[in-house]
């Protein structure tokens, strides 16, 4: 027997199959049509709700103009209430009265000679006896008057 340098050629004995070939997986993801519908009632409502918010933020603001044009009036109407209570202060003083009786009214001071005492020895008390009336006599006294 002659040697030979060849290799056995295994692939004589396995079967073949018919290999198919792969075509590359694209995965053809159908993707969801959102109605036109949708979007624009979406749009919408964030429209109302930013509107909403941007009224609301109008609202407070013109009422913090409000409560800063009150709280400023508030603080004039205190300033001049204590400017008229310094003023009354002032005018009730007694040196004010006292000028004020003897400039315009002709008022003097009372002298030694005016003066007059009374010396009282016993208490007076006045009493008086009241009848108290019920109410069916008050009654009685009304139907008495129509009648009489």
């Amino acid at each position: 027997m002659a040697q030979s340098n060849l290799a056995y050629d295994l692939e004589r004995f396995e079967q073949h199959t018919p290999v198919q070939q792969q075509k590359p997986a694209i995965s053809v993801r159908r993707e969801r049509s959102i109605h036109p519908a949708k979007i624009l009632l979406v749009a919408v409502l964030a429209l109302l709700m930013g509107c909403s918010l941007l009224y609301g933020r109008v609202i407070i603001t013109e009422l913090n103009e409000e409560i800063n044009a009150a709280a400023t009036q508030l603080d004039i109407l205190n300033a001049e209430q204590v400017r008229m209570q310094t003023e009354l202060d002032g005018k009730m003083s007694l040196k004010a009265i006292e000028e004020t009786a003897i400039g315009e009214y002709g008022m003097v001071k009372p002298d030694g000679s005016q003066v007059s005492y009374v010396q009282v020895t016993k208490e007076s008390k006045l009493e008086t006896i009241t009848k108290e009336e019920g109410f069916f006599q008050k009654i009685a006294d009304f139907i008495q008057s129509l009648l009489g």
